[in-house]
């Protein structure tokens, strides 16, 4: 690589470190400490759009080679990518399971509205006979909070457990 100033690690609001380059012509680009480490290692520039870094193990602060690995932007979008667990129930109707976003019953639960139903034709069902006097008024819905979760602590404790059962091998 040509020859530069490096300024920093410096920590930003986040809490994640950056470095600034300076180049020989005048110009400067900020980039994350991770991502300087491995094109030092490499040799080469990381292309923006191909390649981001990735903490195999989940800490930032763990700046180590072996911890940092280049990883394809869109599947490293998909690994971070903050995801609600589902909530499993029974519908009240016709005893079907099904799994439903906490979000959605929060909102029936505001509004006070009985459930849950699988489905509109079992909430319709629900309605009509309950129009027609035929059954009594359930109750409403229960606050549920979100329980949050990312596809990547998965992996990285996949990852764990190959690298534990390897050492144990060997």
């Amino acid at each position: 690589m040509e020859s530069h100033r490096v300024y920093g690690p410096y920590k930003e609001r986040r809490g994640r470190k950056i470095v600034i380059v300076m180049y020989p012509d005048g110009t400067r680009e900020t980039i994350s400490y991770p991502k300087y480490l491995v094109e030092q290692a490499i040799g080469m520039k990381l292309d923006r759009d191909m390649g981001t870094i990735d903490h195999i193990d989940g800490n930032f602060d763990n700046n180590h080679l072996s911890n940092l690995k280049i990883v394809p932007r869109v599947e490293h979008s998909t690994l971070d990518t903050r995801r609600v667990k589902l909530i499993k129930y029974k519908c009240l109707m016709c005893d079907k399971e099904f799994e439903r976003s906490p979000r959605l019953i929060r909102d029936k639960a505001k509004k006070g509205k009985s459930g849950p139903y699988c489905s509109k034709s079992c909430a319709g069902r629900y309605a009509r006979l309950l129009q027609l006097a035929r059954i009594d008024k359930n109750d409403a819905q229960q606050y549920v909070k979100s329980v949050y979760y990312k596809k990547k602590h998965l992996d990285a404790l996949d990852y764990l457990i190959d690298k534990f059962v390897k050492l144990a091998e060997g």
